[in-house]
């Protein structure tokens, strides 16, 4: 948690204290996604989290970065986290400028202007994320041994089975993109940020005080 950049830190504790926010639903699925993970530990040593949305260019890139940021927050280890979509497209400006604004670190790397990758930080001297819109399957993504966490229902659909997961999670999300454009952005995407922040918390913390 100390290795946190600071904004950041202050971020998640701020989330880690609206646990009352959630649902009891949303909680019964929060916990199966903290089982799946507490398996996966206990047969791997170790937990590959893939955030799965249509581009990945907006949710799944946000889940994937809090994931991170959130194990580090709660000094589990052993979990990994990754993105995909079931189409690629690029990786979103307003998810971005969200994820600066609570708190990452984010440089973009040299690559092609539809598609450009960028660095993503969220500790002290850790090696940048490479961040860019991807397919699931990517090379860059884990082949097996993972578990999927859908987190937009268009992707739930259309995706009833991913290979080489070991289980598979429905945790759809309400997309920001449907302010893009609008004076309510920068906002939007925020509280998108801080939604998938609140329940990847919840469920490292249910897995943090099974260890």
């Amino acid at each position: 948690m100390s290795d946190l950049h600071e904004p950041l830190k202050l971020f998640l504790k701020e989330r880690e204290s609206e646990f009352s926010f959630i649902s009891d639903s949303r909680k019964e699925k929060l916990l199966e996604f903290s089982k799946a993970i507490q398996k996966s530990i206990s047969k791997n040593n170790f937990s590959n989290l893939v955030f799965v949305c249509t581009h990945n260019s907006r949710r799944s890139q946000i889940a994937q970065m809090i994931a991170l940021a959130s194990a580090v927050y709660f000094e589990i280890p052993g979990i990994d986290g990754f993105s995909g979509g079931t189409e690629v497209t690029s990786f979103f400006e307003n998810s971005i400028k969200a994820l600066i604004h609570i708190g990452f670190r984010i440089d973009t790397e040299e690559g092609s202007e539809q598609n450009p990758k960028y660095l993503v930080s969220y500790k002290a001297k850790n090696t940048p994320v490479i961040a860019f819109s991807k397919l699931y399957s990517d090379s860059i993504n884990p082949k097996k041994n993972f578990i999927a966490i859908m987190v937009c229902s268009s992707a739930d659909e259309a995706c009833p089975f991913v290979p080489g997961a070991e289980a598979r999670i429905s945790l759809p999300y309400p997309d920001p993109k449907a302010f893009d454009n609008t004076k309510e952005a920068s906002q939007k995407y925020i509280e998108t940020c801080e939604t998938i922040a609140r329940e990847i918390l919840f469920v490292f913390q249910n897995l943090k005080e099974k260890q």
